[in-house]
């Protein structure tokens, strides 16, 4: 499954579920957390790990920083809006 088909569907879930759009656990992870929950909820090509998924995942929906553990050094987005 491409990346991009990938991000289409999880759109698509998106648009059905205002108040957890991902209808995941509402915890946090940590990117190769959330990167694993992300492809066996959505799938993904295998050849993509699961920290690469969640980073452009991430990337387009910067909002989900706030459901990611942080690092002791972690320098904060303005677009995550939690941290």
């Amino acid at each position: 499954m491409s990346g991009f088909i990938i991000f289409v569907e999880i759109k698509n879930h998106m648009k059905e579920n205002n108040d957890n759009p991902l209808g995941i656990e509402k915890k946090l992870y940590t990117i190769e957390e959330f990167g694993a929950t992300l492809r066996n909820k959505f799938g993904a090509d295998n050849y993509i790990s699961n920290t690469m998924l969640a980073e452009i995942f991430l990337a387009k929906y910067p909002v989900y920083s706030c459901n990611i553990k942080k690092l002791e050094n972690h320098v904060s987005q303005k677009s995550c809006g939690c941290c």
